[in-house]
C-alpha cells in the first residue's frame, strides 16, 4: 500500500516539476509533496511482486528526471541571485561613481594655518 502512495506522489510531484507554473508556487508544491513522501518512504518495504518491482522502477527513473530538474531550478536561482548582486554593484557604481576611488590626488593643503 505505501508503494503506490510512493508511486502517486512520486507522479505528482514529477508533474509539477514539469509543469510551466510560477517558480514560487512551484517550489511550495514541491515541497509539500516531498514532505508527504518522505514520511511514506519510511514505511515502504522491498518490493516483492513483478507488479511492485515495475512500480519501484518507475519511481526511480521518475525520480531522476526530478532531481535533474531540481538541479536546473537551483542553477537558475542561483544565477538570479548573482544577476541581482551585479545589478546592486552597477546602481550603487552609477550613482556615486567616485566612492570606490579614495586617493588624495589634486587635494590642496593650506600650510598657513
Amino acid at each position: 500500500m505505501s508503494l503506490e502512495m510512493c508511486y502517486e506522489l512520486t507522479k505528482a510531484l514529477y508533474t509539477v516539476v514539469q509543469s510551466d507554473q510560477d517558480r514560487d508556487t512551484k517550489i511550495d508544491q514541491v515541497e509539500k509533496l516531498l514532505a508527504k513522501r518522505e514520511s511514506i518512504l519510511k514505511d515502504v518495504k522491498v518490493p516483492e511482486t513483478a507488479d511492485e518491482k515495475k512500480l519501484a522502477g518507475d519511481i526511480m527513473a521518475w525520480n531522476q528526471k526530478i532531481d535533474a530538474c531540481m538541479q536546473e531550478l537551483r542553477l537558475e536561482i542561483q544565477k538570479d541571485i548573482k544577476d541581482t548582486g551585479h545589478k546592486k554593484k552597477s546602481a550603487s557604481k552609477y550613482n556615486n561613481p567616485y566612492a570606490e576611488s579614495e586617493s588624495t590626488d589634486g587635494v590642496f593643503y593650506d600650510k598657513r594655518n
